[in-house]
């Protein structure tokens, strides 16, 4: 009973709602339709605006030569790098090639010295004979064979190293000859000091000569491979002389980054002007926004022509 009541009255309410409503939407005054007007938009076309300012000739010129400059700044920068790399890898092949020819000159100054020294033991050894013929003649008793055996036994005691016992046995092969000639120690002491008095000249001449010699090649070897040196330093110097790495980095920085902002300023001026103008093409048409890039839904107005007139 209380919910058909409750049901009841919640559609007498409804009902009263509605014929409030009704009346209200036909007994008031219409209402004007008001419209709302949006933002007035318009593109541009910016880089061609930029294109066809007076000044862009002198902008694209400082954007060349900036260009340029940094294809120039590569270039040398490569080039110092494989002539620093060339230079490098010539200095070491050098410095191998030096050391074996110190080696093969110290070789060499000791192949002439020796065969000088051979030329001057021949001649010493030529005179040593003559000497001892002459030395003969006084000793008629002996053959030619058992004279020349004296001499070179001599000439092993006095000038070889000798062992006790190849000594000992040298001795008595020497001194049986000596009695065999009639001769004794003292006679054959005496025979050997007189030669060798004979030829102590022609030895201290061989030594100087030799001495002088091996001086002459010896200067002779340095001056070549100072030559060589020379050339080398002549070819190294070939290769240009290369600036301070900082140095010319430093320099070429400051020259870049001054071009660059050259460059830059001349573009700020130029985009300046171009707002200055697109202001007043918007200012004269109404337009509340300018885009360079437009994508937005509808149509936008083109004024790139507009402002382009305005910068004639």
């Amino acid at each position: 009973m209380k919910r058909n009541y409750a049901a009841a009255a919640g559609a007498v309410v409804l009902a009263f709602c509605l014929a409030v409503a009704f009346w209200m939407m036909h007994s008031r005054t219409p209402a004007v339709p008001v419209t709302e007007k949006g933002p007035v938009i318009a593109c541009a076309d910016v880089e061609h605006i930029m294109m066809s300012h007076p000044s862009y000739s002198q902008y694209h010129r400082l954007e060349l030569e900036y260009n340029a400059m940094v294809a120039q700044y590569q270039f040398e920068q490569w080039h110092y790098s494989k002539q620093a790399a060339s230079q490098g890898q010539a200095a070491k092949d050098f410095s191998m090639t030096d050391a074996l020819s110190s080696a093969a000159l110290d070789q060499e100054l000791q192949a002439r010295v020796a065969i000088k020294q051979n030329e001057l033991n021949a001649a010493l050894e030529q005179r040593y004979q003559t000497l001892i013929r002459e030395r003969r003649q006084t000793q008629p008793a002996l053959s030619d064979e058992e004279n020349l055996k004296i001499v070179n036994l001599r000439l092993k005691l006095a000038a070889l190293a000798l062992s006790s016992s190849e000594r000992k046995a040298a001795e008595q092969e020497l001194q049986a000859l000596l009695r065999k000639n009639g001769g004794d120690h003292q006679t054959d002491a005496a025979a050997a000091a007189d030669i060798a008095a004979a030829m102590a000249p022609d030895k201290e001449k061989a030594q100087k000569e030799l001495q002088a010699y091996a001086l002459q090649v010896k200067d002779e070897l340095a001056a070549r491979q100072q030559s060589s040196r020379e050339l080398f330093t002549k070819q190294m110097d070939s290769f240009g002389k290369r600036p301070e790495p900082a140095v010319w980095n430093a320099a070429w920085k400051e020259k870049l980054e001054a071009k660059e902002k050259e460059m830059k300023d001349q573009k700020e001026a130029i985009l300046a002007d171009i707002r200055d103008k697109a202001a007043a093409v918007a200012e004269e048409q109404g337009i509340d926004i300018i885009f360079s890039e437009y994508e937005g839904i509808g149509t936008a107005l083109d004024v790139t022509d507009d402002i382009i007139v305005k910068l004639a």
